[in-house]
């Protein structure tokens, strides 16, 4: 609900008008003539900024306002205001003063107006009548003289992107991998006696643990992680300070360290200034990179999807080794079938996460000289991406992990007729009777044990008693297979 002192402070900061045909804002809100614009020109698409972006935006416009009254350049009063206002938007009132489009000019100058808008309004709401004669329009508070000071959209939008990445990394991606991963540890420790058969190349090769199958999946992914964390040092680097090119014209000196210090301090996160502002205007490679490590992350998630889709495929004519859980039915036409549908979920969003790391890859590669252009699509990929990735990490390990079960009747059988399994008896037998078991083996549709019975080497049980010592040798030494 928009208040007539709110009402009243809006209209009185309409700025623009004399150099632009004019324009309504749409009754009952808080932004202004440059908003209002944006959603004429800009009306494309329905995706807007994530709330955590707007939140990065409004909580820069509280640090510089503070930095700004530090340094003699705004009043106790402006500054108490602005603050304020911000305090208000950050407790998430006003949610819906920020209905920018993400399809705008690749400065993101349209959502940065936005933001500097709705605080103004809310700020001179709460001022006295007497502080704002301190102005010719009777506003104390002025969206690019006040809320903006010190700042361009040039590195306020920028630092606002890695302010963000940097939260959601912390409060929901990292939780949601390690939340797999703690799972899947469960996992493996439950399996962790159980031999199954190792593939490679989709054929039989020599049996591992299925705990050891697991525990490279947990691997891969701890691997990620450290991709990950080593990614967010570049995040961690904010271009506050840089004004429009990265030379800091209309800042005071230690404007940027002194910003980044107290978003430090917000987001409990190492915030730094970028050591080259530059650089950090004009370029998106930590934004590359975290990207490049989410499609990693990516990468991974598929495999482990494909990994856990193939041995539970069946019933009757597949591996069907492992029993992923049943948590809907699968066919519309085929009654009782029912399918890998959390695996195919998690492989559609890691499909959606190397396309959003392309999109992310070219539009870093795109912008001239001393500005890059194209930031809007990067952060909203971004943000896709760790939203769809957290999410489905989580429906995996709650929906498909945590229920997995193992149909050790059906291992036991293909343990029973892997032939590669003869691989951890030649230093026993030698290479020409190890040869001569499976050829026997094969020819005849038989076991190991059989075959190896039949041409009098040994007895089905004592070859199977050798092959049970051979087996948990290899499992208490904790030794894998190749």
């Amino acid at each position: 609900m928009v208040t007539k002192k709110q009402q009243n402070s809006r209209e009185s900061n309409q700025t623009t008008a004399k150099h632009f045909a004019p324009i309504i804002v749409d009754k009952g809100a808080l932004w202004g003539e440059q908003t209002q614009r944006s959603l004429k020109n800009f009306n494309i698409g329905q995706q807007c900024f994530d709330v955590g972006f707007i939140d990065a935006l409004v909580s820069i416009k509280r640090a510089s306002a503070e930095v700004n009254h530090e340094a003699g350049l705004l009043t106790s009063d402006c500054c108490r205001a602005i603050v304020t206002a911000c305090d208000e938007i950050l407790s998430g009132r006003h949610r819906d003063q920020f209905p920018l489009r993400v399809w705008q000019t690749g400065s993101g100058t349209q959502t940065n107006m936005n933001v500097n808008e709705v605080i103004c309004t809310l700020a001179n709401a709460l001022l006295d009548a007497d502080v704002q004669k301190q102005n010719k329009d009777n506003t104390a508070i002025h969206p690019n003289d006040h809320v903006n000071m010190s700042q361009s959209s040039n590195d306020v939008f920028p630092s606002a992107m890695h302010l963000v990445v940097a939260q959601q990394s912390h409060e929901t991606l990292l939780p949601a991998l390690d939340h797999l991963n703690r799972t899947l540890s469960d996992k493996q420790t439950e399996f962790d006696d159980i031999y199954t058969v190792g593939r490679t190349h989709l054929m039989d090769a020599l049996p591992l643990r299925t705990g050891a199958a697991i525990s490279a999946h947990i691997t891969q992914l701890k691997e990620v992680k450290e991709s990950i964390n080593q990614s967010l040092n570049g995040i961690y680097k904010l271009a506050m300070g840089g004004t429009a090119v990265g030379s800091g014209s209309n800042a005071p000196q230690g404007f940027g360290a002194q910003v980044a210090a107290g978003l430090a301090q917000q987001y409990g996160l190492p915030f730094t200034s970028h050591e080259n502002l530059y650089a950090a205007v004009s370029g998106e490679n930590d934004s590359l990179r975290y990207s490049a490590a989410l499609k990693q992350l990516a990468a991974v998630l598929l495999k482990l999807a494909n990994d856990f889709r193939l041995l539970g495929s069946g019933p009757r004519s597949g591996l069907n080794e492992w029993q992923l859980p049943a948590n809907e039915p699968g066919s519309s036409i085929m009654p009782g079938k029912v399918n890998p549908t959390q695996c195919e979920a998690l492989s559609m969003v890691c499909l959606q996460a190397f396309g959003n790391d392309l999109t992310v890859s070219l539009a870093a590669s795109q912008g001239q000289l001393q500005l890059n252009t194209y930031r809007p699509v990067i952060i909203h990929n971004l943000m896709e991406s760790i939203d769809l990735l957290t999410d489905a990490m989580n429906s995996f390990a709650n929906n498909c992990v945590a229920g997995l079960t193992l149909n050790v009747r059906q291992i036991e059988s293909n343990m029973a007729h892997n032939l590669s399994t003869i691989t951890l008896l030649m230093p026993q037998l030698g290479y020409d009777i190890a040869t001569g078991i499976v050829h026997h083996a094969h020819l005849n549709h038989c076991s190991l044990a059989v075959a190896a019975e039949a041409l009098g080497y040994f007895s089905e049980s004592e070859f199977e008693t050798l092959m049970r010592d051979v087996l948990d040798k290899q499992l208490q030494e904790g030794t894998g297979s190749e």
